[in-house]
């Protein structure tokens, strides 16, 4: 995050951040105080992991896309995500 911080100072804008099972091995309150970094440098960030729990903290501010089945499933507000 501080390299995160570093870059956005540096550029003038946010960079995009891949972040793969980052929440796993972290606590709740550290899995807060990540989301609010995140926020905090208003970067986009895309997060995987395979315990939809584990991203709670994002509800109300994240867009959620779950993969089954080789398909991308409803997002939270119910939207199609397998336009054509």
């Amino acid at each position: 995050m501080a390299h995160a911080r570093l870059k956005a100072r540096q550029s003038g804008s946010p960079p995009i951040l891949l972040l793969d099972e980052v929440t796993a091995h972290l606590d709740a309150g550290r899995r807060d105080a990540l989301f609010a970094a995140i926020a905090g440098i208003a970067a986009q960030a895309w997060l995987t992991g395979t315990d939809a729990a584990l991203f709670a903290g994002l509800a109300g501010i994240g867009q959620f896309i779950a993969v089954a089945d080789a398909e991308l499933q409803h997002d939270d507000d119910g939207e199609d995500l397998n336009r054509t």
